[in-house]
C-alpha cells in the first residue's frame, strides 16, 4: 500500500501507523492466495475480515480463498463473503462478477429462481461497470442461453455473443459454438442453427 506524502501528513502519525499495520497482513494474505496456499490464506484472512468489517478487499479474498479451496460448503461460504465485498464496494467489477458467478452456480445446484435472478443482475451490473469484461459477458450469455423460460432469453444470448465477436472474433466464434450446444440441449433448434452459422462465419478460414 502506498501513502502519498501529502496524504500521510493529512492522516496524522497515529492513524498512518494503523493504516500501514493493516496493510502488511492483507498483503501477506493475498500473496498466499495467489500462491494457491488456500489454508494459510484463509487462516490469515479470517481474523482480518472479522476485525475489519468494512474491508471489502479482505472479504473478497476470503470469499475467493474459500471458493478455490473447494469443499461441500464452499459455495455457500464464499457467497457470504463475496456478497459482503460487493456490498461494501458496489462499483468494483471483479467483486460483482465473482459474486454473480457463485450465485449462478448455486442456482444450478439448488434449482433456485431467486439465486438465478441475483446472479443475472449482479453480472449485468459488473458489465455496466466494465463493458470491456468479455468474461462477464460470456457468463451472462451462457445464463441466457441455458436458463429455462422465463429467465432464459436466446435473443439476448445471441446479442451478447455478437458483442464478444465484435471485440474478438476468435472468442466470438467460441462463444457462438458454446451457446449453439446449449440451445441444442434445450431443444431450441432454430437458435442453435443461427449460433452455429455465426460460428462458421467467424472461423479462421472465413476471417480476413
Amino acid at each position: 500500500m502506498s501513502v502519498g506524502r501529502i496524504g500521510a501528513l493529512g492522516l496524522g502519525l497515529p492513524l498512518l501507523l494503523g493504516v500501514l499495520a493493516a496493510a502488511g497482513p492483507a498483503d501477506d494474505a493475498i500473496s498466499l492466495y495467489k500462491q494457491k496456499k488456500y489454508s494459510e490464506a484463509r487462516a490469515a484472512l479470517e481474523p482480518l475480515a472479522a476485525s475489519q468489517p468494512s474491508n471489502a478487499e479482505a472479504a473478497y479474498f476470503l470469499g475467493m480463498t474459500i471458493l478455490r479451496a473447494g469443499g461441500p460448503t464452499s459455495l455457500d461460504s464464499a457467497r457470504y463473503w463475496l456478497a459482503k465485498a460487493a456490498k461494501l464496494s458496489p462499483q468494483n467489477e471483479d467483486y460483482l462478477a465473482q459474486y454473480a458467478g457463485v450465485c449462478l452456480l448455486m442456482a444450478d445446484r439448488d434449482n433456485s429462481f431467486s439465486l438465478a435472478l441475483e446472479g443475472r443482475d449482479a453480472m449485468a451490473r459488473a458489465i455496466a461497470e466494465d463493458p470491456g469484461d468479455l468474461e462477464a459477458r460470456e457468463g451472462l450469455m451462457r445464463f441466457y442461453a441455458k436458463a429455462p423460460w422465463p429467465l432464459g432469453d436466446p435473443s439476448k444470448a445471441l446479442s451478447l455473443a455478437a458483442e464478444i465477436a465484435r471485440v474478438d472474433p476468435r472468442l466470438g466464434e467460441a462463444a457462438y459454438r458454446s451457446i449453439a450446444e446449449l440451445f441444442e440441449r434445450g431443444g431450441r433448434k432454430e437458435q442453435a442453427r443461427s449460433a452455429s452459422l455465426a460460428a462458421q462465419n467467424l472461423a479462421p478460414s472465413h476471417l480476413p
